[in-house]
């Protein structure tokens, strides 16, 4: 008889029972965490014709608790799984999840904002599975999924993680999010409202981060809740509060303490919406007060390009010329501090290109060749030349100057490189 496969059950021998626990890579740190399979068909279903198959919609939940593991497979086996510490991250990032163990910047959102109540995993799993295949052409049938899904105890919990998992990181799905959020708000009222101050305490919660200066990836979730900010307020003619968000002092604020290089890019973010507002849209006072702060601040010297540059998209999307806008005087009198800064390009480099010295070059000697064939000259007095230009150009200005051999005249009416009649060649 053949030996039995490796990895295969004794047909005499009872199956071990399915059990719902992940092991090896795909296992969680604690048993109260999902586990970090959740997220990898996040996002998957967003378009329309991206839908998972049916068999896997709930092996692909968030909730992670119909992972099992396949029957006759070791848990030693399924932990062995090599994976480097930049795939983890990676994978980390993809899903939004705590995943391996690595905590990102969204983690750090959740565990920094309100505690609320967490629903059942039942619940969370149809949250999920609805966000994960929602797209233009369902939104209604999900929209009812959701209603049914969720109790106003869950509200809470439900606009957090419509913020902070979804609206940060999918910038792509703003619209489309915010269309599912004005069907619910008919059936929750207040619901945008708690949106929008949601949103400002995360934002509040990136702006006091020392790292927002370094981390291009806290930079990125601020800018994806700036234009989701602008497009729940400003795009929806509603102002924002000068006690949630003062623009002026912002801005101010970022210029003393070299932090224009996050906050920039932020208010222009916001302040794009103002293209789609029937009341904010440039000339309203309040828009070209900002612009005007923003206009002061760009022709400032050493200013970083990047920093100009988003001040310029945000005139091109609210089709204003720079030149026209009005410029304020609340920088006057300000001294930016541009040592080690990132807002600002350093002058005194080392390593500029007025340190570099310029080194004598000396030419191929094909090409002094080919030259010195049309001029009369030969190759080697081309070459010879050449290696004393070279010296030349070495010494300094006390040395003595080599005198270079001057190349034979050819005469009027023969032509270059041929000798005279009845002479000799020039070679």
């Amino acid at each position: 008889a053949l030996p039995a496969a490796p990895n295969m059950q004794n047909p005499q021998s009872p199956s071990p029972p399915m059990n719902n626990k992940a092991y090896g890579a795909f296992a969680s740190s604690s048993p109260d965490m999902p586990t970090a399979f959740s997220g990898f068909s996040q996002g998957f279903g967003q378009q329309e014709g991206n839908q998972l198959p049916s068999g896997m919609q709930n092996f692909a939940s968030d909730g992670g608790e119909n992972i099992a593991i396949m029957e006759g497979e070791s848990q030693e086996e399924a932990a062995t799984v090599d994976m480097s510490a930049a795939v983890q991250q990676t994978l980390s990032v993809v899903s939004g999840a705590s995943a391996f163990g690595a905590t990102t910047n969204v983690d750090m959102l959740l565990q920094r904002a309100k505690q609320v109540k967490v629903p059942d995993s039942v619940t969370q799993d149809k949250v999920f599975f609805v966000f994960n295949n929602l797209s233009n052409a369902n939104i209604d049938t999900k929209e009812k999924d959701l209603s049914a899904a969720l109790n106003e105890t869950d509200l809470p919990w439900f606009t957090q993680y419509l913020v902070i998992k979804r609206a940060a990181q999918e910038q792509n799905y703003h619209q489309l999010y915010i269309q599912l959020a004005d069907r619910l708000e008919k059936r929750w009222r207040h619901l945008l409202k708690n949106m929008v101050l949601i949103t400002i305490e995360n934002i509040k919660i990136l702006l006091v981060d020392d790292k927002i200066r370094t981390s291009s990836s806290l930079r990125s979730l601020l800018k994806n809740l700036g234009s989701w900010l602008g497009a729940l307020t400003l795009g929806k003619n509603k102002p924002i509060l000068q006690k949630d968000l003062d623009f002026k002092a912002l801005i101010l604020e970022a210029f003393d303490k070299g932090r224009l290089i996050a906050i920039i890019p932020f208010i222009a973010k916001i302040m794009e919406s103002c293209a789609n507002s029937r009341i904010f849209r440039p000339p309203n006072p309040w828009t070209m007060m900002v612009l005007g702060i923003l206009a002061e601040l760009h022709p400032m010297a050493d200013l970083k390009l990047t920093i100009k540059f988003e001040v310029e998209v945000l005139c091109k999307n609210l089709n204003k010329e720079l030149k026209d806008v009005k410029v304020t005087t609340v920088f006057k009198g300000r001294e930016a501090i541009k040592e080690a800064s990132m807002d600002w390009s350093s002058r005194n480099s080392a390593t500029g290109l007025a340190a570099l010295k310029t080194l004598p070059t000396i030419p191929d000697g094909r090409l002094l060749a080919a030259a010195a064939s049309l001029s009369g000259m030969g190759a080697a007095s081309a070459v010879q030349s050449a290696g004393l230009a070279a010296a030349a150009a070495a010494m300094g200005p006390d040395e003595p100057q080599v005198v270079l051999p001057q190349a034979p005249v050819q005469p009027q009416g023969v032509p270059l490189g041929l000798p005279p009649q009845g002479g000799l060649s020039a070679t």
